[in-house]
């Protein structure tokens, strides 16, 4: 298998550019908080899929292709969060920079290097990428079906995303 998944953090500006061509795009304006994800190669696009801290509600989440839940052991009753493929974004290699856990604080180092573990198993790296790709494909085609219009309303724009971002 290719390279580790590493943790990244979105230039802000980027995120205000693109935030004005979909309503999905996850921005936080007030707070200023790390806009912090993976980058995955989709179809020789870079994007960013973005993660989210653990929230009992992700528990109650039926499974889907909208996002990969992670967890600290085997039984899973060591939830880490998730990374949303809904709302991942094209973006440029020279708008991203990885983030050192390292430079955290104790708790939230902690939970980063849980959850750097638990992606970079092959069996889930796999699958994460499986994942970006599927719903990538769904959304950019133009089915009409119940699938198509359910993961849709749920996503980004990623055909328009696209255009865009060659243009920052």
């Amino acid at each position: 298998m290719d390279k580790k998944l590493n943790f990244y953090v979105v230039n802000e500006k980027y995120i205000e550019y693109l935030s004005q061509f979909d309503k999905h795009i996850a921005y936080n304006k007030n707070q200023k908080r790390p806009y912090i994800g993976i980058i995955l190669n989709v179809n020789e696009i870079l994007y960013f899929a973005p993660i989210f801290s653990p929230k009992l509600q992700h528990l109650k989440y039926k499974e889907n292709l909208t996002f990969f839940k992670m967890y600290g052991n085997k039984e899973k009753t060591d939830y880490l969060g998730l990374i949303r493929f809904a709302d991942m974004i094209p973006v440029p290699q020279n708008e991203v920079s990885i983030i050192d856990a390292n430079k955290a604080d104790e708790q939230y180092s902690m939970l980063l290097h849980k959850q750097y573990k638990y992606i970079n198993k092959i069996e889930n790296k796999k699958i994460i990428k499986q994942k970006a790709k599927e719903i990538r494909k769904i959304v950019i085609n133009n089915n009409r079906n119940r699938m198509s219009i359910f993961y849709k309303k749920l996503c980004c724009n990623f055909k328009v995303l696209e255009k865009v971002y060659l243009l920052y």
